[in-house]
């Protein structure tokens, strides 16, 4: 009977279940779809009994269809800087309020304003925060600690019954052992940790003061290896398993790193999902507040690791692909087909991918994405290559920043996540940032393996240095050097229009 471990990942869309084995085998995966309500003034909320269904009939269905297996552990990962407010009996009494929710960018501001300012922060606030943290909370209102003020301020009666406020994991891991409990990484876009230390960090005193927030509302701080606990018996009953133990994970960000072997330093992986992100582990603690990147606490006690998130990737494939209304089985398959017919450069055509606002490399929650250099010429190929074309020219704009962060150039990219599904849009990518791309082997699921491993690394029977060789076998792609003088063109005209555009857009928008 061969030892194996459950990874979950919670997505923005949907969790995905994998059955790995010690060795790192694949013994079987399944997904599960649930809600996502956007609503006014920048309301972005999840219902998270959908997300509890939907880990329990994942789980059953990894586990009914697999045989001769001894299930050891569960290791958890998904979004975070989100919040759940749970009362004392771990029942959630509001429907979670997402990465995506805009609600508290005042709360925030108020928080960080201040005479004499810099970058928008008052520069005693901003010297603490990023001395004890190394990043500062962002105005778009997108942390968890913007959340939870959003709820402190107006709605009070809600903050009150609130026992513990749950990034979303450590929601899932709550309702599979009955402990509050979350991982130090996860817990970071609270702004009151102390990251000075790698290897243990705490709660800071001070920060917590000066958030505004109540002390006893925050839950145990665990390392990302710890053991949360067992499940709970009516769990472990109703799903088939016995003896498995929970390890509490981290945030998708972190895990997707370990998932695609990147647990060496400046081993970079680009991930396109939902959103869509460029990180590595570093060996430092460094914060750049212009372009709203820092380096925190990673899944590997120990290590930092950068976070460099763009908001907005998959999502606006989805978003126009739909309204095109190209749907049904053959949906990527057409859009694949569809935009490798159009000539690069998308026969002129700009997207620009901005639909929900910007994290990095500008934190602007008032961007707004577009179709610009329009023409009678233009065809159905040409609007979806122009989609895939501007996320990628978002990554290479996110890509020269994130190598000033680290001080050298990053010559290949590993690469992960739904979109990597694509040749098309990966080869674009290759094409655009000019660089030589690894896909991971199962893209789609590396992340969610990942936590699989990393409960395998807290029960002590692998270490993340057995991981480096994860995501092989390897599919590469190489940049066209022919094409990279359209792409330079293509490049200095996404950023033109951005300079030329931005304030506008925040007149319009920020109302």
């Amino acid at each position: 009977m061969r030892d194996a471990f459950i990874g979950i990942d919670l997505g923005t869309s949907s969790v995905k279940i994998s059955l790995v084995d010690a060795n790192r085998i694949s013994l079987g995966t399944a997904t599960r779809t649930y809600e996502l309500r956007i609503g006014k003034d920048g309301m972005a909320e999840q219902d998270p009994q959908q997300w509890v269904d939907g880990v329990l009939d994942g789980m059953q269905e990894v586990i009914s269809n697999a045989s001769d297996v001894a299930i050891k552990g569960i290791g958890l990962t998904g979004q975070w800087s989100g919040t759940v407010p749970v009362d004392r009996d771990g029942n959630a009494i509001h429907d979670a309020i997402i990465w995506m929710d805009t609600r508290g960018s005042k709360e925030i501001e108020d928080l960080t304003g201040g005479f004499p300012s810099l970058a928008g922060y008052r520069v005693d606030k901003l010297a603490t925060w990023l001395r004890i943290t190394g990043g500062a909370p962002t105005h778009s209102g997108k942390d968890s600690l913007a959340h939870i003020l959003y709820i402190k301020e107006d709605l009070p009666e809600l903050y009150e019954r609130t026992y513990k406020f749950l990034e979303p994991k450590d929601f899932i891991a709550l309702k599979l052992t009955g402990k509050f409990a979350a991982s130090w990484d996860n817990v970071a876009l609270l702004w009151v940790t102390d990251n000075r230390n790698a290897w243990n960090i705490l709660y800071n005193e001070k920060l917590i003061q000066m958030s505004g927030i109540s002390r006893e509302k925050l839950p145990l701080i665990v390392k990302p290896t710890d053991i949360v606990g067992s499940l709970k018996p009516e769990i472990s009953g109703k799903i088939g398993i016995r003896d498995a133990k929970v390890v509490s994970g981290c945030g998708d960000m972190q895990c997707s790193l370990i998932g695609a072997g990147c647990v060496d330093d400046f081993q970079t992986l680009l991930y396109l999902g939902t959103s869509s992100w460029i990180t590595s582990h570093v060996p430092f603690k460094k914060t750049d507040i212009f372009h709203n990147i820092a380096s925190l606490p990673s899944g590997i006690p120990g290590k930092y690791f950068i976070a460099a998130e763009q908001e907005n990737a998959c999502n606006c494939m989805e978003f126009v692909s739909g309204i095109m209304g190209i749907d049904g089985d053959e949906k990527y398959s057409v859009i694949d087909s569809l935009s490798n017919q159009a000539i690069p450069g998308s026969n002129g055509l700009l997207f620009l991918p901005w639909v929900f606002g910007e994290r990095a490399p500008v934190e602007d929650p008032y961007l707004r994405g577009g179709f610009f250099n329009l023409s009678l010429e233009n065809d159905r190929g040409d609007f979806l290559r122009s989609v895939m074309e501007g996320v990628a020219l978002n990554s290479k704009w996110l890509l020269n920043t994130v190598e000033k962060f680290t001080g050298r150039k990053l010559e290949q990219l590993k690469m992960s996540g739904g979109g990597s599904l694509s040749p098309v849009w990966v080869q674009i990518i290759s094409n655009v940032l000019g660089r030589k791309i690894r896909v991971v082997n199962d893209p789609r699921f590396a992340t969610v393996s990942g936590a699989a491993m990393i409960a395998a690394v807290g029960l002590g029977m692998l270490n993340f240095s057995d991981l480096r060789n994860i995501g092989e076998p390897y599919k590469e792609y190489e940049p066209d050097p022919g094409l990279a003088s359209i792409y330079q063109d293509k490049f200095n005209q996404f950023l033109e229009y951005f300079r030329n555009n931005r304030k506008s857009m925040r007149k319009y928008n920020a109302r």
